[in-house]
């Protein structure tokens, strides 16, 4: 359990790191599509990357002790896995034109990831609590 607990822990953070920026790497794939972020770490990447997150958060569902959280966990875990699925599914590998939305859209995908952010912060918290201080 203590394995599942470091994962979220530093998986949180790395990805705490993604949606603070998550404006920037809009705007860079969109703008500037062969730049280095967009070669290493293109939309799809960054779909599974999430995916697979939200899929560890599932899996160390002992951690999250309250009713709220397990529902946020869920929630989020369902639109990642579900938009990440959709991507696969529809087998574009560059996915640019998905990411080439409207201003508003754009604005509504940050302000979601900066949620999501403060999301990742408590699961990161509750990991380090759990590892400090156990069950």
């Amino acid at each position: 359990m203590n394995i599942l607990a470091f994962l979220i822990a530093v998986y949180a953070l790395v990805m705490i790191l993604l949606h603070v920026f998550t404006g920037k790497i809009l705007k860079t794939w969109r703008e500037q599509p062969g730049s280095r972020i967009g070669r290493w770490f293109p939309p799809r990447l960054a779909l599974r990357t999430e995916g697979l997150f939200w899929l560890l958060a599932l899996a160390a569902w002992f951690l999250w002790a309250s009713l709220a959280l397990k529902v946020l966990v869920v929630v989020f875990a369902a639109i990642h896995l579900g938009i990440w699925g959709a991507s696969e599914l529809k087998g574009n590998s560059n996915m640019v034109p998905a990411f080439n939305t409207t201003p508003a859209t754009r604005r509504a995908i940050v302000v979601f990831d900066l949620i999501e952010a403060l999301v990742l912060t408590a699961l990161s918290v509750l990991a380090v609590l759990y590892l400090i201080h156990g069950r």
